[in-house]
């Protein structure tokens, strides 16, 4: 049965001892025990950012690698139910430790060169200062709509990112220089993912950017990459303009075999929708598709899963403002707001559903994650958000057709990675043929 594994910020002083990420075991029946700390999981409160997993050990049991502002932290699974911390001794955490810690946003695992085990690819979002960060209200970039709000992106320094080699034995080499990754220092990471864009059996790396141009990185299969993201269309959006990429969906929306690529971003933008017209070539069909019909709404976790069994994949979107102080002198921008759903009509065009959706669908929160399973082993999928300052949520997916089937499937790796990220299942049904991958 699938667990759920919730990431935890706090306040940078005095933090409550129990702002701890959290493990929770699923009892069955929609029933979870809280196993934090009998699996070893409980450490200093901090700042958590995201959290990417995979089988980095090839052992037969899932690991943790979660980012942070600070140290990041690879849980490695003892296959009894207890994680160790072994980020130090696998060669994750810089050393010397820098005067300014990094800050960890999203991370996906990979096998950048085909030998088996995953290698680890990090995100990073600010290079933060605390001490010469500007107040609220300093600067131009210290306000939003002309109410004061904390500082950022625009303004602050970017960040680089990081590319990690698994050596296998449980130890990492830093390949960022050498793979051609580090030099891309002018962007504000978030959302990482890793999967083959142009389908010719290498992995690539894309990385959802706030403010800044997104990131492709095509594997050249010799352990450098090359950046293409303005030129296979997913850096910018149809207008050519940066966006505040945040979260991001891989899935075959149009049924044509190919993986395409949903971003979402901040408010008086819309999220973006990407056709893969093939060989990695994307086009920006965001209006086309009914996708673009509210601005308001800040979007962060996505995913694309067909959620009512009808062969079509859908997109749902967690939504919620960033500054809760904005909302007193803007009220059409609240800070928390309703999710979304778009159901697919086929042939790329969706409709967007609120009510007909569910009582699930009208809470409103500040949502930052989203996560999808089949939580209860019914069938459809369920959604878990992460919503800031409150109590995550659980929407389960209650089907109402009761004549549309399933199929669930659980690769794993022989010769490749035990966890069989980056493998690409293509389904063929009714005339129709839809790619999946699995991501970590």
């Amino acid at each position: 049965m699938t667990d759920i594994f919730v990431v935890v910020g706090s306040k940078i002083d005095n933090p409550p001892p129990d702002a701890v990420s959290r493990l929770y075991r699923n009892l069955g029946g929609l029933k979870f025990e809280d196993v934090t700390r009998k699996a070893g999981l409980w450490r200093e409160p901090g700042w958590a950012q995201g959290v990417s997993i995979g089988d980095y050990n090839n052992d037969g049991c899932m690991d943790l690698f979660v980012t942070y502002w600070g140290d990041n932290a690879l849980y490695r699974n003892n296959c009894d139910g207890t994680f160790t911390d072994v980020a130090e001794q696998a060669g994750l955490l810089p050393n010397p430790r820098p005067k300014v810690p990094r800050w960890g946003a999203g991370a996906a695992f990979v096998d950048i060169d085909r030998d088996g085990f995953l290698d680890l690819y990090v995100s990073n979002y600010i290079d933060f200062d605390l001490e010469n960060t500007p107040k609220p209200g300093e600067n131009p970039n210290c306000n939003w709509k002309g109410v004061p709000v904390s500082c950022g992106p625009r303004g602050l320094k970017t960040a680089r990112h990081w590319l990690y080699r698994n050596r296998g034995g449980g130890t990492f080499e830093d390949i960022s220089e050498k793979a051609g990754i580090a030099k891309f220092d002018k962007s504000f990471g978030m959302t990482a993912t890793a999967f083959d864009i142009d389908e010719d059996g290498w992995q690539d790396i894309y990385n959802a950017c706030d403010s800044t141009p997104s990131l492709l990185f095509r594997n050249n299969g010799d352990l450098t990459f090359t950046e293409e993201g303005i030129e296979r269309g997913i850096a910018l959006n149809d207008d050519g303009m940066e966006q505040a990429g945040m979260g991001l969906g891989i899935g075959d929306l149009n049924l044509d075999g190919r993986l395409d690529i949903f971003k979402t971003h901040f408010a008086d933008d819309t999220h973006v929708l990407y056709l893969n017209d093939g060989k990695g070539m994307f086009r920006d069909i965001t209006l086309k598709a009914g996708i673009g019909v509210e601005t308001r709404r800040v979007g962060w976790g996505t995913g694309i899963f067909d959620f009512d069994h009808d062969g079509l994949p859908d997109i749902f979107i967690g939504t919620g403002c960033v500054y809760p102080e904005t909302e007193a002198a803007l009220p059409a921008y609240p800070y928390k707001t309703r999710p979304m759903l778009f159901r697919n009509l086929g042939s790329a065009r969706f409709e967007w559903l609120e009510e007909e959706a569910g009582p699930a669908m009208l809470e409103k929160h500040s949502v930052r994650g989203a996560a999808f399973g089949n939580l209860d082993n019914d069938g459809d999928i369920d959604i878990v958000l992460w919503n800031r300052n409150d109590t995550p949520s659980l929407l389960r997916n209650d089907l109402q057709v009761q004549d549309r089937n399933w199929l669930q499937l659980r690769l794993e790796g022989t010769r490749s990675n035990r966890a069989a990220i980056g493998a690409r299942v293509v389904l063929e049904y009714g005339g129709r043929k839809q790619a999946k991958a699995v991501v970590s």
